[in-house]
């Protein structure tokens, strides 16, 4: 593998690393592409729609996890994946989507490991060439310095914030920032986030607190829980989610939390339990998000690859990014891409 390290110290990239792994599918039928040899390191040179950044600190949980891991589990479970979805009739396969590295994390300063986050999604953002940028973690405290970041290159604009998780986070800041905090820390950072536009959408199970339900609402935010989701249905969330996000926003912010599914599909993760949504619904609104321009940055946080099972976690997070990823291709590249692939019927001899 090409040393990275250089280029991305030539971009200002200073706390950016070459990717940890690179997996590579050791089968691939032609006609098939795998997801592990579509997604390549980005070699700081040619042009690309999607970056993939990964930020896998997690020294910031409240309850000690393996987050740190969530990258590289990420990698490992791509040679399984294709780039054609027939749930939704895209393929990938003409989208340029890279690897862009690991942001270097110090192993007992987690300050620190937020600073660099920041200053990295800062550095990346200035970057001539023009992409989507997609943050893997790590745990949720990942969120509240990229999305600082993500604002402040934007001065001046007013931001949505869709929020997906089993909580709240806006836990006071007695214990520092955590992985509980990144949502209060944002409407409180003066940097275009205000409370009208937060939409948290999956909020479910006895993990939260009433008094924090009510500062929520009383800074404006809109909840909507589990159970609402389930009997109001992910469509109507959807739509409802991006109406209140994006009043009198210039921008779109979406942030997952994979607690927000049932425990059954995540089993890995910090705080797994049984009232959360399904997958499927995850899916429809990450397809959905994807679409809309207004849509401008999205992370994805909180696998634990040590508590997971049989990679069921990991396998939902990535089909979580790729459907994610398909309705972006849908964005920028629309229905006269042949929605990536070329729909002349095949006859085999």
């Amino acid at each position: 593998m090409t040393d990275l390290t250089e280029p991305a110290l030539a971009r200002g990239l200073h706390h950016l690393r070459p990717p940890r792994l690179v997996v590579r599918a050791a089968f691939e039928d032609r006609h098939e592409p795998r997801v592990a040899n579509w997604l390549e390191p980005w070699d700081f040179a040619s042009p690309l729609d999607v970056g993939i950044l990964n930020a896998g600190l997690s020294a910031t949980s409240i309850v000690p996890t393996g987050a740190f891991a969530q990258p590289d589990a990420f990698r490992l479970s791509l040679p399984g994946f294709t780039t054609y979805t027939p749930d939704f009739d895209v393929d990938l396969q003409t989208m340029v989507a890279r690897d862009l590295g690991d942001i270097a994390m110090p192993v007992m300063d987690p300050r620190e490991g937020l600073r660099r986050i920041e200053e990295t999604v800062a550095a990346v953002l200035t970057l001539p060439e023009e992409f989507f940028l997609v943050l893997l973690g790590g745990d949720h405290a990942v969120t509240a310095p990229a999305a600082r970041a993500f604002a402040r290159h934007h001065p001046g604009e007013r931001f949505g914030l869709i929020h997906f998780d089993a909580h709240n986070d806006v836990r006071v800041l007695d214990h520092g920032p955590t992985n509980g905090t990144p949502i209060r820390q944002l409407l409180g950072a003066g940097v275009g986030f205000h409370g009208e536009n937060l939409v948290q959408i999956g909020i479910h199970g006895f993990m939260n607190a009433s008094y924090y339900k009510r500062w929520v609402e009383g800074h404006g935010g809109t909840i909507v829980t589990g159970r609402q989701v389930r009997r109001q249905g992910i469509d109507d969330t959807v739509a409802a989610a991006l109406e209140i996000a994006g009043r009198g926003a210039d921008a779109i912010y979406v942030t997952v939390d994979v607690d927000v599914l049932e425990s059954a599909y995540t089993p890995g993760t910090g705080a797994p339990t049984a009232e959360g949504l399904h997958p499927l619904d995850l899916y429809e609104a990450l397809f959905v998000l994807g679409q809309d321009p207004r849509v401008a940055a999205i992370d994805v946080v909180e696998h634990d690859p040590v508590r997971d099972v049989a990679a069921i976690t990991g396998r939902n997070v990535t089909s979580a990014v790729l459907t994610f990823l398909a309705g972006l291709f849908l964005r920028t590249h629309g229905d006269g891409g042949w929605r990536g692939y070329d729909p002349t019927p095949v006859t085999e001899p």
